[in-house]
């Protein structure tokens, strides 16, 4: 249903666009996301399996081997050890298997030194999610991405009430090093300006995949003089956002645009009509 305002001799029209512009193809984003989802395709392209894969990547690009390994041997993983044994002279890495119900170990003969590469691996192959994504937050702001699917889809980050239709689809995040080419530099303050960016992008994205996606038309005296399409976001949005392509004289046909059951077409010929027969 399309928005509609006349000041004579102007017309402007908002409706839906029909071809949105995919904001995470075309648009300059700071942050990257990953989805899953059987149905629809989300977010960014990737090549991740799921989200132990992601994080694997971003550990693998940012965080030092031996950093990891100290981690786990420090006893900070869940459900995973690395502990040296005296009687082997080995180093076990350690870790419980839910669907055995049972640890399972396998020794790296030797120094921790010489055996660093294969003992790392060991421990990104076994590590458990949540340990996956402490490690990874130790270089990457991340954040959850959630989808509510009924009559239509929508996505935030803060999750929704109907656990029936609605779970965690994937991620949004972005690089320290990201953060400080943004703003100079890595602060607690410029950490929290990187989060809301990342929640902006997430409501423009969601803005697209829920068809909230808008163009405008003016017509003078009949005929079309201006037009753009490509704005994202509720209606009370679209107008701000439309005022930066119209002269400020027309700035009240935005302020007076309401809905209307009548197409497009029909209110430029009826309004033409009208000024014909005056």
């Amino acid at each position: 249903m399309p928005l509609a305002a006349v000041q004579n001799p102007y017309i402007l029209i908002v409706m839906q666009d029909e071809d949105p512009t995919n904001p995470r193809e075309n648009y300059d984003n700071f942050g990257k996301m990953a989805c899953w989802h059987r149905r629809y395709n989300l977010g960014d392209k990737h090549d991740y399996e799921d989200s132990a894969g992601l994080f694997r990547e971003l550990i693998r690009n940012s965080v030092s081997e031996k950093d990891i390994i100290q981690y786990v041997k420090d006893g900070n993983a869940r459900y995973l050890k690395l502990e040296y044994n005296k009687s082997s002279r080995a180093w076990d890495v350690t870790s419980f298997w839910d669907f055995t119900k049972d640890w399972y170990t396998e020794s790296f003969p030797g120094t921790l030194e010489e055996n660093r590469s294969m003992i790392h691996d060991a421990i990104l192959a076994e590590m458990r999610n949540s340990d996956l994504k402490a490690m990874a937050e130790k270089s990457h702001i991340i954040k959850p991405l959630y989808l509510y699917d009924h009559s239509g889809i929508t996505m935030n980050t803060s999750g929704f009430a109907c656990r029936w239709d609605s779970g965690q689809v994937g991620w949004i995040y972005a690089r320290h090093e990201d953060i400080k080419k943004e703003y100079g530099s890595l602060t607690p303050e410029t950490l929290e300006r990187a989060n809301h960016l990342l929640e902006s992008e997430v409501k423009t994205y969601d803005a697209y995949i829920s068809g909230q996606c808008y163009g405008f038309q003016l017509y003078k005296d009949g005929e079309e003089i201006d037009s753009c399409w490509g704005f994202l976001g509720d209606t009370d949005v679209v107008k701000e956002n439309i005022k930066e392509y119209i002269e400020h004289d027309l700035h009240g046909l935005i302020d007076n645009l309401d809905y209307t059951e009548t197409a497009a077409e029909e209110i430029v010929m009826e309004e033409s009509e009208y000024e014909d027969e005056i």
